[in-house]
C-alpha cells in the first residue's frame, strides 16, 4: 500500500507538477528568502532578535500556509477541480491557527521521541500522519483531527509508519546533502545568499511534495467510515 501510493504520488506529480509548482511558487520563494536572511544575519553577527523574528515568521506563518495551500492544490488537481488560486490563499487565513497548533503538537511530540532512540518518534510520526489532512479536508478541530488521525493510524499502523519514516529519510537527506554543499565552502560568510535561498525554497518542496503527492494518495485511499466505525 505505501509503495503503490508513493508511486501514485509520483505519477500525478509528473502530470500535475507544473501547475502546482506555479500556484505555491511566491510562497516557497518567499520562505526561502526569509531563511536567507536569518541565516545571513546569524553567520556575521550571531542569534539576534531579527533572526528570531525571522524563524518565527517562517515557521508559524509561512510554513503552516503552505502547507494549507498545498494540500488544497494537489487534492484539487487530484480530483480535477478548478478553482482561483487566490481562493486558497484567501481560504487558508481561517485554518492557519488550527494547522499551526498541529504543527506545533505534531513537531513536539515526533521530536520527543526522535530523542528518546529515533524509533519512538517514527512510531508517532505515524499515528500523527493524517493530522493535517483532516484539519484542511475534512475541517476537523485539532482534537478531532488528532483523534481521527490516531484511529486512522491503528487501522494500518505498520504502512504509516512506513510512509513517515519515508518522508523523514527524505526529509534529512535532503538536508544533508544541502549541508554538505554548504561545508564545501572554506568560510560560511562565503556563501552567497542566492545559493541559501534557493537551497532553503528546495527544501521545504520537497517537503510539500511529499505532503501534497504520495502522503495524500495514502490519505485519500483510507475509508474514513471505517475509521467512525470503530470511534
Amino acid at each position: 500500500m505505501t509503495l503503490q501510493a508513493i508511486s501514485k504520488g509520483f505519477e500525478y506529480y509528473k502530470k500535475y507538477g507544473l501547475n502546482f509548482t506555479i500556484k505555491i511558487l511566491p510562497l516557497i520563494i518567499l520562505f526561502g528568502y526569509f531563511a536567507s536572511l536569518g541565516s545571513s544575519s546569524s553567520l556575521s553577527e550571531g542569534i539576534s532578535n531579527f533572526d528570531i523574528s525571522l524563524l518565527l515568521i517562517n515557521n508559524f506563518l509561512i510554513s503552516p500556509l503552505l502547507t494549507i495551500i498545498s494540500i488544497f492544490v494537489a487534492n484539487d488537481l487530484i480530483d480535477k477541480s478548478n478553482r482561483d488560486v487566490l481562493v486558497y490563499y484567501i481560504g487558508s487565513w481561517q485554518i492557519l491557527l488550527r494547522v499551526l497548533i498541529l504543527s506545533i503538537i505534531s513537531t513536539l511530540c515526533i521530536g520527543i521521541g526522535l530523542v528518546l532512540f529515533v524509533v519512538p518518534g517514527i512510531l508517532l510520526a505515524g499515528l500523527l500522519i493524517f493530522v493535517n489532512y483532516f484539519a484542511i479536508l475534512e475541517n476537523k478541530t485539532v482534537l478531532d483531527s488528532l483523534n481521527l488521525s490516531w484511529e486512522k493510524s491503528k487501522l494500518n499502523f505498520i504502512q504509516c509508519t512506513l510512509m513517515a519514516g519515508f518522508f523523514w529519510f527524505i526529509t534529512i537527506l535532503t538536508i544533508t546533502i544541502m549541508s554538505e554543499i554548504s561545508l564545501s565552502y572554506e568560510e560560511l560568510s562565503q556563501i552567497s545568499q542566492t545559493y541559501t535561498i534557493i537551497s532553503s525554497s528546495l527544501a521545504i518542496y520537497i517537503q510539500v511534495c511529499l505532503i501534497s503527492f504520495p502522503i495524500l494518495v495514502f490519505y485519500k485511499n483510507q475509508s474514513l467510515n471505517e475509521i467512525k466505525d470503530n470511534i
